[in-house]
């Protein structure tokens, strides 16, 4: 029996339903008439389908086994490595002119899977974080075993990226170091752009209920200083009310800091919508809150979707004074930076932003910056990409 053919295989690590920078970039190939097919993952007892046809490409998700799921650390790595070889599988069973890895798992498991495979396909290293520099946990014992392994990882990660006939990232300090440590040429930046709300998209959204500000993405202080955003809040006045669009283990602590804090009434938390529909699900807020916890590389050097999505949504935004973040809100004069760590400063930050004057200064500007920071302008970029590598489709 054949196996199937594609002209792009793309593997992530996750069940792609809210994975905004895969589905877009696979959309935009498949748009530029090359075959894609993206490969994902869900839990054994997943509810989501296996097999789905999503904005012209092809999606799979590789549904993992039932075994060892109570395994705890350092046990669990058994499951990952079970894990590992059913998605290889799945990669050997598809004929693929190249293999797109979103991230450095997903590049080692790719790798895995091309071993002994002739002819080969172009391979894309699209590093949407720098990995292996990522915020550290709660857990010292993690966090120490990173430290000692990174140095035998980054050798890896960078002997892999040397060999990757193009690699991707997703903001200019991300692409200047992975250039500087590896040493590759200077990775293509792909920035996670989200193109503006329509006309009939205006004014639909309604799922904030009235709140002031909004913090967009994965609930969690890993990374983020939610934590900060609610101590502010409790400095401002009454009438202002903070929403919290996104899912995360963190809720339950952060609603528990919003009852000690006195401002339970004015802290919304609000599921997740699918990702092409977060612009219009916000638009009615006066504020985003971009606040990153600047404690790795990881988080100083990226500019998270979050602020796109604002600027999409027609808001402004007040933002962390890590490196590409303040490049790109200064550059666009959208919003406020502040220290995100100190609530003090959060909060001065966003009474300058709601003042009626700077109001209406920053959202002229967020809709002059949306006419240049577009997902069309960024997918032509990745168009341009592989019509060097696969020539045209």
């Amino acid at each position: 029996m054949g196996r199937d053919a594609y002209d792009i295989v793309m593997l992530v690590l996750n069940n792609v339903a809210y994975d905004t920078r895969v589905r877009r970039e696979a959309a935009a190939l498949a748009a530029g008439g090359w075959r894609v097919l993206v490969i994902g993952t869900q839990r054994h007892d997943g509810a989501l389908p296996d097999c789905e046809r999503i904005d012209g490409f092809d999606l799979r998700r590789v549904r993992y086994g039932a075994y060892g799921a109570g395994l705890g650390r350092p046990w669990r790595w058994l499951r990952h490595g079970l894990q590992a070889a059913q998605i290889i599988r799945a990669l050997r069973n598809v004929r693929a002119r190249a293999h797109h890895a979103h991230d450095f798992p997903a590049l080692l498991v790719v790798w895995a899977a091309r071993i002994g495979q002739r002819p080969r396909a172009r391979l894309i290293y699209d590093a949407h974080e720098l990995y292996l520099f990522m915020s550290p946990y709660e857990s010292l014992w993690i966090n120490r075993w990173h430290a000692l392994t990174r140095p035998l990882f980054m050798r890896i990660e960078g002997a892999l990226a040397r060999r990757a006939d193009a690699v991707l990232t997703l903001s200019e300090p991300e692409a200047r170091l992975l250039a500087r440590w590896y040493p590759i040429a200077r990775p293509v930046v792909i920035a996670n752009a989200v193109d503006p709300l329509d006309e009939a998209q205006r004014g639909q959204g309604a799922a904030l209920n009235g709140s002031t500000l909004v913090h967009i993405g994965e609930i969690t202080d890993r990374g983020r200083t939610l934590s900060e955003m609610i101590r502010a809040l409790a400095l401002l006045p009454e009438s202002v009310s903070l929403a919290f669009l996104g899912w995360g283990a963190d809720q339950p602590r952060l609603e528990r800091l919003a009852q000690a804090s006195g401002v339970a009434e004015r802290v919304l938390f609000v599921p997740p919508v699918a990702p092409d529909r977060v612009p219009e699900a916000v638009q009615s807020a006066r504020a985003a809150l971009v606040l990153q916890r600047p404690d790795s590389f990881n988080t100083r050097a990226g500019a998270p979707i979050k602020l796109y999505e604002a600027i999409a949504a027609g808001l402004p935004v007040v933002a962390s004074e890590t490196e590409d973040l303040r490049r790109l809100v200064r550059h666009w004069d959208v919003g406020m930076v502040c220290d995100s760590r100190d609530p003090a400063a959060i909060a001065a930050a966003i009474r300058e932003m709601l003042d009626p004057a700077q109001q209406a200064r920053y959202r002229a500007n967020v809709r002059r910056a949306q006419q240049a920071v577009t997902w069309q302008r960024e997918a032509a970029k990745l168009r341009a990409v592989y019509r060097g590598l696969l020539g045209d489709a």
